[in-house]
C-alpha cells in the first residue's frame, strides 16, 4: 500500500484533502470551555416545609429520604441537609451507571415515600449539573422597584430566547407579593382569626370553569369569574356580612399592600438598587457564542432605553474562556513556526516543509475525533494539540531522514518506498509503545481525571492522524522534493558542525560512559534513589492542580442566625469601603492606572458557601480587571482586602473567594460523624481550631452552626378541657405567625403570590404572642398564654446526614504561597484526627475534598502507567525477539523521571496531577528513541561488532534523528513553558514534566543506556 500510494498521482493527496477537509468542518462546531466537563452525575431532591426547625426537617424528611432511597442502583453517597423551612438532598450516582436511568429510579423510589408531614411540600426530584453559568446582567435605574421589575421581566424572556440559553433567573428583589397584615385587635373585635379570613379570601378569589352550556347553535364554555388582581379588587372582598345587609370588607379589617418578600433578597450595583438577572446555558451551548449574544442583546437595549434605566453585563464568568484559548492558540502558533524552522536547519526547506505536513494532519484528525467523540476545545485538549505539535514530527522525521538516504542517488517510487521500509517496523512500534501507555491513561478516575483523561485522548488521534499521514502521503511528496542540488554555503557549514558535535562530542561521551559503564549505571541509579527520598521526604512538595486567576471575587459574610437585616448592612458597609481603600491603592500599579475594580455586587440574604439564605448572609463580589491586564493576583487582592476590612464585631464566618470549586475540589474538607450533634460540634470546632493553627489556611468554616433562638410552646394542663388540641393551636399560629400563602394571582405575565399574616407590630414581642387570641372549637376566644408554656431553647441552623449518618464537615482554603493543602490534611489526618477519635468514642472521620479526589486520580493514574509499562514491555519483547533488550530500552523511562522532578524544583512548582500524567505520558515519548537505538545496536552486533563498539556506533548512527525529534517537540512546547501569564499555571507543570523529563531521558539515553547494553553484555559473557 505504500508503494501504490507514492507512486499514484493524485491518492497522497486526495487523502490528504480528505483529512483537512474532515479538520476544518469539525473544529467550527467544537465546544469552548475552560475544562471538560468534570462533574458526577448528581440528583437534587427538595422538600419544603415552611416554618419547620431543622432538627423537625431532619427526623420528619432527611430520615424517611435514606430510608427511602437506599434501593437505588448505582448510589454512591447521599447527603441530605435539614434547614429551617426545607430539606435539601444530594444523591451522587457512582461511575459507571446509567444517567437516565439512575434519576428515575430516584424519582421513583421519593415519589413513593408516603411518611413526610401532610404540612410538608410535595418533594421535587431533579438532575444537577445541565446548565452552565455564563454571566448576569444587572437592571437599575431611578425608577420604582415595581417598574424596574417589570422591565427585567420582559429582559429575562427575551434572554431565554436566545439560542443556547438554557435560564434566565432573575434575583435581587425577592417574589412578588400582595401582603394583607391584620391586627389581632381588629380581628378579635369581629371574632375573626387570621385563619378563618384566609378561609374567608380563598372562597371569594376564585377564577374556574363552570361547564357547557350546549345549545342547538353552539356549545358555550361557563366560566366563573370572580379573581381578585388588584389591591383594590382585594380590599373590597367581603370578609363579614351583619343581618342588616351590611358587609365587612377586607380592607375594613386588614392593610393590603404590593411588595417584593422577603425584604432581605435585595441587590445593590455600586451600591445602587438593582435586579440580576443570571444568565445560564445548556451543556451542548458554546459559552462564548452564548455570552457574545447576551452582550449583543444588552448593547441593543442599551441604545433605546431612556436614561432612567440602566443594563450591563456583570459576574462575566466567560469572557476569560477566550482569554485562555487564545493564549494557548498563540503559544502553539510560535511554537509551530520554531518547529518549522528547526527542521528546515537540518533538511532543505521544501523537505522540511512537506515533513511537517503531519501537523495539520494531526489536528485535523484530531479535530475529527473530537468532534466525534463529544470533546470540547479547552486547556486540556489545547494542550494535548501542543504536546502533538513536537511528538508527530517524530515519524515524519525519521522516515523523512531514511527516504533521503535512500534516495540520495535519485528519487524513484522504489528508493522512496525502501527508505519507508526500512524504518517501519521501529515506527509502527513506536507508535504501539505510545498507544500502549496513552490508552489507559484516556480511563481515569474522580473529578480531576475527568479533566486529565482527555489529553491522552485528543493525543493518540493526533498521533493516528499523523503516521498515517507519514506512511501514505508523506513519501508521495518527498519522492518530488529528493533532488540532486548542490548545498549552500550555510548548510555545508551547518552539516559540518553538526557532524563535529556527533563525532568529537556526543560520540567520545558515549565512548566514555561505555568504558566507564558501572559507574555510569551506579551513578544513575544513585541518582533515582536521590531523587525518591527527595519525594518521599517532602523536599519536594505536591498538589492537586495549581488554581488559575479569574476576574471575580467574593466576600461571603454570615452573622449569626437570627441577626436582623440592618446589622447585616453595617457589616456589608465596612467590607464594602475596605474594598475601595484596596482599589485605590492597587489602581496606580496597574497598566495605564486602569481602576482594579470595575464594578461591585452586594447581594444580600446570600452566601453560597454556607450554603444557608436570610437577613444574617450577604455577598459582596466585585468584578475585576481582566486576569491578562492586571498586575495583582487573586491572592494578593484578597489578602490586602481582608486586613483593609478588619474586625467585623458580630460576623461568625467571612470568606473572600472566587466563586465555583475547580476540579481540583476543596483545599481542605474534613468530615466527622458523630450521634450527638453536641459531641459533633465539640469535635468540629476542636478540628477547625487545629486547622487554623496551620499557616496559610484561611476561610475556614464548619456547617453545623446555631439556628435562630426559639420559642419552644407546650399545652398548659386544662388547656384539652377547653376543647383544644396541640393540632388546633399550632395552625391558628403558623396561620398567624408564619402566615397562610394561597393562591398564586397572575395578571398577564406577571405572577404575585397572595398572604394573609398578623400585622407585623403583632409579631415583633413576646407580649404580643402571649396576648394572642386562639378560638376556641365551641366559640368564643383565650389568650395564648393562660393555654400553653414558653421555654426559650435554641436549635440548629442545619444538620447534614451523609448516608444516614449525622456529619459535620470542616473546609477551608490554603494560601499556596503559604501553606500545602496536601501536607495539612495528611498530616491531621495522621496524628489529630485519630487522636481525637480515639478520646471521643463513637467519633469517625472522613478525609474529603481536595486530598480524596488526588488519591483516587493517583490511583488510577499508577494503575495506567503500569498497564501501560506492561504494554511497552510485550511490544518491545515482540520486536526484539528476546526478553532482557525491552528492559534496558525501558530504563529509559525512570531516567526520565529524574528531569521531571528536578525540573519542577528548578522552576519552582510542585508536583501535582498535570505533572503525573505529563511525567506517565513520558514513558510512552522517550522510549521511541532508545527503540531506535537499541535497534542500531542489533543491527551492528548481527555484521560482527562487539557490544561496546556497537553500543558507540549507534549513538553516533541516530544521533541525528533523535536530537531532531528531541529538539522539535521541546522546541514546540518551550512558547507555553517560557509564559508568564497567570492563566498557563494550571498547564505548565504539565510542560515541565514533557520538557524537562525528556531534556534529560534524550541526554540519559545516548550515555548511561549504552553503558547499560555493556553492562548487560558483561552479565552474559559473566554467566557463560
Amino acid at each position: 500500500m505504500i508503494r501504490w500510494f507514492t507512486g499514484h498521482p493524485t491518492a497522497g493527496n486526495l487523502l490528504l484533502l480528505l483529512f483537512l477537509a474532515a479538520g476544518v468542518l469539525a473544529a467550527p462546531g467544537l465546544l469552548r470551555e475552560t475544562f471538560p466537563d468534570f462533574r458526577a452525575v448528581e440528583a437534587e431532591i427538595t422538600v419544603p416545609w415552611r416554618g419547620a426547625s431543622a432538627a423537625d426537617v431532619e427526623s420528619a424528611i432527611c430520615a424517611p429520604l435514606w430510608d427511602g432511597v437506599q434501593p437505588v442502583e448505582g448510589l454512591e453517597t447521599f447527603t441530605c441537609t435539614a434547614q429551617t423551612g426545607r430539606a435539601r438532598a444530594v444523591a451522587t450516582m457512582a461511575p459507571g451507571n446509567d444517567a437516565l436511568r439512575f434519576v428515575n429510579s430516584l424519582r421513583t423510589e421519593v415519589s413513593a415515600i408516603d411518611t413526610f408531614p401532610e404540612s410538608a411540600d410535595p418533594a421535587i426530584t431533579r438532575e444537577l449539573h445541565r446548565t452552565d453559568p455564563v454571566t448576569s446582567v444587572a437592571v437599575s435605574g431611578a425608577l420604582p422597584l415595581a417598574e424596574l421589575d417589570r422591565y427585567a421581566e420582559g429582559l429575562s424572556d427575551r434572554l431565554s430566547a436566545l439560542p443556547g440559553v438554557a435560564t434566565a433567573i432573575r434575583s435581587g428583589l425577592g417574589t412578588r407579593m400582595f401582603s394583607v397584615s391584620v391586627q389581632d385587635a381588629v380581628l378579635s373585635s369581629h371574632g375573626l382569626t387570621p385563619a378563618t379570613l384566609a378561609n374567608v379570601i380563598v372562597a371569594q378569589n376564585i377564577d374556574l370553569p363552570a361547564g357547557t352550556l350546549e345549545g342547538a347553535g353552539a356549545d358555550l364554555t361557563l366560566r366563573l369569574i370572580a379573581e381578585r388582581d388588584t389591591v383594590a379588587s382585594l380590599a373590597a372582598i367581603p370578609v363579614l356580612v351583619l343581618p342588616n345587609g351590611a358587609s365587612l370588607t377586607l380592607g375594613d379589617v386588614a392593610v393590603i399592600e404590593e411588595s417584593f418578600d422577603p425584604a432581605h433578597d435585595r441587590a445593590f450595583v455600586d451600591g445602587a438598587p438593582a435586579i440580576l438577572i443570571d444568565v445560564a446555558k445548556t451543556l451542548d451551548a458554546d459559552a462564548l457564542h452564548v455570552l457574545d449574544d447576551v452582550t449583543a442583546l444588552v448593547a441593543e437595549q442599551t441604545r433605546i432605553l431612556p436614561d432612567t434605566i440602566r443594563i450591563e453585563v456583570v459576574q462575566d464568568v466567560t469572557s476569560i474562556i477566550r482569554d485562555r484559548l487564545l493564549m494557548l492558540v498563540q503559544n502553539g502558533v510560535i511554537g509551530l513556526v520554531l518547529v518549522v524552522i528547526v527542521m528546515s536547519l537540518f533538511f532543505r526547506p521544501g523537505f522540511a516543509v512537506w515533513a511537517a505536513m503531519g501537523l495539520p494532519v494531526a489536528f485535523a484528525g484530531a479535530f475529527a475525533w473530537m468532534a466525534l467523540s463529544g470533546l470540547s476545545l479547552n486547556m486540556m485538549t489545547l494542550v494535548a494539540l501542543l504536546m502533538a505539535i513536537g511528538i508527530v514530527m517524530d515519524d515524519s522525521i525519521v522516515i523523512a531522514d531514511s527516504i533521503a538516504v535512500h534516495a540520495a542517488k535519485g528519487a524513484t517510487v522504489e528508493t522512496v518506498a525502501a527508505g519507508v521500509a526500512a524504518v517501519a517496523p521501529g515506527v509502527i512500534s513506536s507508535f504501539l509503545t505510545t498507544l500502549a501507555v496513552f490508552l489507559p491513561l484516556a480511563f481515569l478516575a474522580g473529578e480531576l481525571g475527568a479533566v486529565l483523561e482527555v489529553l491522552p485522548v485528543v493525543l493518540l488521534a493526533a498521533l493516528a492522524a499523523s503516521l498515517i499521514e507519514a506512511f501514505l502521503i508523506l513519501p508521495h511528496h518527498l519522492k518530488g522534493g529528493v533532488k540532486e542540488t548542490a548545498p549552500s554555503g550555510f548548510r555545508r557549514r551547518f552539516d559540518a558542525g553538526f557532524d563535529a558535535l556527533r563525532e568529537r562530542g556526543v560520540g567520545r561521551l558515549a565512548d566514555a560512559a561505555i568504558r566507564w559503564r558501572w559507574l555510569v549505571v551506579g551513578l544513575a541509579v544513585a541518582a533515582l534513589i536521590l531523587t525518591a527520598g527527595a519525594l518521599g521526604s517532602g523536599v519536594v512538595k505536591r498538589e492537586a492542580i495549581p488554581e488559575i486567576d479569574g476576574d471575580v471575587l467574593e466576600a461571603r459574610l454570615m452573622l449569626p442566625a437570627g441577626t436582623p437585616l440592618v446589622r447585616t448592612s453595617e457589616a456589608v458597609t465596612q467590607v464594602e469601603a475596605a474594598l475601595m481603600r484596596v482599589n485605590a491603592r492597587l489602581t496606580p500599579e496597574q497598566p495605564d492606572a486602569q481602576p482594579l475594580v470595575i464594578r461591585r455586587i452586594t447581594r444580600m440574604g446570600r452566601n453560597l458557601s454556607a450554603g444557608e439564605a436570610g437577613a444574617h448572609v450577604a455577598t459582596v463580589g466585585v468584578d475585576l480587571l481582566g486576569a491578562e491586564t492586571r498586575k495583582s493576583t487573586l491572592d494578593e487582592i484578597a489578602s490586602l482586602w481582608r486586613a483593609e476590612i478588619g474586625p467585623l464585631p458580630g460576623v461568625s464566618s467571612l470568606i473572600l473567594t472566587e466563586p465555583g470549586i475547580g476540579p481540583q475540589g476543596i483545599a481542605v474538607e474534613l468530615r466527622l460523624t458523630h450521634a450527638d450533634l453536641t459531641i459533633l460540634e465539640a469535635a468540629g470546632r476542636a478540628t477547625l481550631a487545629e486547622l487554623q493553627t496551620y499557616a496559610g489556611v484561611r476561610n475556614a468554616i464548619l456547617d453545623l452552626r446555631p439556628g435562630t433562638p426559639e420559642l419552644q410552646l407546650s399545652l398548659s394542663p386544662g388547656a384539652e378541657a377547653l376543647g383544644l388540641t396541640a393540632s388546633d393551636v399550632a395552625g391558628q399560629l403558623r396561620a398567624a405567625f408564619l402566615g397562610t400563602q394561597l393562591s398564586e394571582i397572575r395578571r398577564g405575565d406577571l405572577a404575585w403570590e397572595l398572604e394573609v399574616r398578623l400585622d407585623d407590630a403583632d409579631r415583633a414581642t413576646r407580649a404580643g404572642l402571649t396576648e394572642f387570641e386562639i378560638a376556641l372549637p365551641g366559640g368564643g376566644t383565650v389568650p395564648l398564654g393562660s393555654v400553653a408554656t414558653l421555654a426559650e431553647a435554641r436549635g440548629w441552623g442545619s444538620i447534614a446526614r451523609r448516608d444516614g449518618l449525622r456529619s459535620l464537615t470542616i473546609a477551608a482554603d490554603v494560601d499556596g504561597r503559604i501553606g500545602n493543602a496536601d501536607v495539612i490534611t495528611a498530616r491531621l489526618a495522621a496524628d489529630f484526627l485519630p487522636s481525637l477519635t480515639a478520646a471521643t468514642p463513637g467519633l469517625g472521620f472522613e478525609i474529603g475534598g481536595q486530598a480524596a479526589s488526588s488519591a483516587e486520580t493517583v490511583r488510577s493514574i499508577l494503575r495506567g502507567f503500569l498497564i501501560g509499562l506492561v504494554g511497552v514491555y510485550v511490544v518491545l519483547s515482540f520486536q526484539f525477539r528476546n526478553y532482557a533488550e525491552p528492559l534496558i530500552v525501558m530504563l529509559t523511562i525512570p531516567l526520565a523521571f529524574l528531569g521531571v522532578i528536578w525540573g519542577h524544583v528548578l522552576m519552582g512548582y510542585n508536583i501535582s496531577m498535570p505533572s503525573l500524567v505529563g511525567a506517565a505520558s513520558l514513558a510512552g515519548i522517550v522510549v521511541n528513541n532508545a527503540i531506535l537505538l537499541v535497534g542500531v545496536i542489533k543491527v551492528r552486533r548481527a555484521e560482527g561488532l562487539p557490544a561496546r563498539d556497537a553500543a558507540g556506533e549507534a549513538v553516533r548512527a541516530r544521533f541525528r534523528p533523535i536530537f531532531v525529534s528531541v529538539t522539535t517537540t521541546i522546541i514546540g512546547m518551550a512558547p507555553l513553558l517560557l509564559e508568564t501569564s497567570t492563566q498557563a499555571q494550571t498547564l505548565k507543570p504539565l510542560v515541565i514534566a514533557v520538557v524537562f523529563g525528556l531534556l534529560t531521558a534524550t541526554v540519559l539515553v545516548l550515555m548511561v543506556l549504552p553503558a547499560f547494553y555493556a553492562v548487560l553484555d558483561d552479565m552474559r559473557r559473566g554467566s557463560r
